[in-house]
């Protein structure tokens, strides 16, 4: 894209041109100041695009989370209900005391804990999948229902009600339906009342029970404020954990000889999973921000008020921090990949979702060695319209 393109209208969300790689916009993007786009809305936005502007914006706290202010504009509209909002979108020091409260489950101590249970839940899949006719689709079959049931053991949900919230969870994120998308919020929500009272009554030894014991029945936590939580954690530990796992197995099977090196030195499974995470940058869309105070910033001059797109795709292929960005590799240094967020908002439940997509991938390829694609890479159905990028269907075979 020529400068002079860059000076004519640009609208957001921009378009790949290749599912294997972001927006090729954002490179030349990158080389100017931040910009406004165009939003589906009629609105616009500041789009941040270089590595170092969007570290500073999310660690800044002059770029507020809270979509309840005037001027915020999600790709997902919600009304201003106290029911629907979450620490996710709030500001300190109410994200801070929200945030606090889940660490606990998602320490180091806690995943090694959690470590038992999950491997059990791997091989139970295996075990289903060995008994499927072949080719099968490895998205419904694996990479979904892990972190369905593993965050559904966290927080306590019952087991026949694995399906139902796993549905409802991806509609929320869902960008081309928005009016299923509030409903499946409504939904959820109504349901996870229903599932609180129930752990009031009979506490357990899981998330929400805990939630309740230490932290609503003592006041910390508003009773209100319980379930948009248990919401977040809900959707967040399952729907962007389920597509890095399915994007990171498809980039086992498009690079033979990726896979062939972490065949024979099974120990680079984490450089593996963080270079996986920032190529794929699942949070495409995602990071929404509103200027809480008029500042100077990457060059240019934003205003209070003013709505600010922060994009993590585009900060993980800088090539001023990466070199050849666009390649695949597990030898280079991600230590500083923006996949998780940074700052405040870093995501709590990393550390889980890295011991998730590890021991997904290393039991699987252990399993099946000779697990390959069926069909091509062009001929895959991946989720441009969702919050989170991902797959819809892995056709596989052994």
């Amino acid at each position: 894209m020529s400068d002079s393109v860059i000076q004519q209208d640009v609208s957001w969300p921009l378009a790949r041109t290749c599912p294997m790689a972001p927006p090729p916009a954002y490179g030349e993007l990158r080389r100017n100041p931040p910009r406004k786009v165009n939003l589906p809305d009629g609105g616009w936005a500041w789009l941040v695009t270089k590595y170092a502007d969007v570290r500073q914006a999310l660690m800044d706290p002059r770029f507020s989370s809270d979509d309840t202010k005037p001027g915020f504009r999600g790709r997902i509209q919600l009304p201003p209900d106290r029911n629907m909002n979450s620490f996710w979108r709030m500001d300190e020091p109410e994200h801070g005391k929200q945030r606090h409260m889940v660490m606990t489950e998602f320490t180091a101590r806690r995943i090694k804990e959690l470590r038992p249970r999950i491997q059990e839940l791997v091989d139970d899949l295996l075990d289903r999948l060995e008994q499927l006719p072949r080719p099968l689709d490895l998205f419904t079959e694996f990479c979904l229902p892990l972190p369905t049931l593993v965050i559904a053991r966290l927080l306590g949900v019952p087991e026949g009600d694995y399906l139902t919230f796993s549905e409802q969870s991806r509609l929320c994120l869902a960008l081309d339906a928005p009016d299923k998308a509030l409903a499946a919020y409504q939904d959820m929500t109504a349901y996870l009342h229903r599932l609180a009272e129930k752990k009031e009554r009979n506490p357990a030894d899981d998330l929400i029970s805990r939630l309740i014991t230490d932290h609503v029945l003592t006041g910390e936590l508003a009773r209100e404020d319980l379930v948009p939580l248990i919401r977040l954690v809900l959707i967040a530990g399952y729907e962007t954990t389920t597509n890095q796992i399915a994007l990171s197995v498809l980039s086992l099977l498009t690079e033979p000889g990726l896979l062939a090196a972490l065949q024979e030195a099974p120990e680079r499974i984490h450089p593996f999973i963080e270079e996986s995470l920032r190529f794929w940058s699942v949070s495409h869309d995602n990071i929404l921000r509103l200027v809480d105070a008029d500042m100077d910033f990457g060059g240019v001059r934003m205003s209070k008020g003013e709505a600010v797109i922060v994009a993590i795709p585009s900060a993980n292929h800088d090539p001023s921090v990466y070199d050849e960005p666009g390649r695949f590799d597990m030898d280079r240094d991600v230590q500083k990949h923006v996949a998780f967020g940074h700052g405040t908002h870093l995501c709590p439940g990393a550390p889980l979702a890295r011991r998730e997509i590890e021991m997904a991938i290393t039991s699987l390829f252990a399993r099946f060695p000779d697990i390959r694609l069926v069909g091509a890479t062009d001929d895959l159905a991946f989720r441009n319209e969702s919050l989170v990028y991902g797959l819809n269907e892995l056709p596989v075979t052994w």
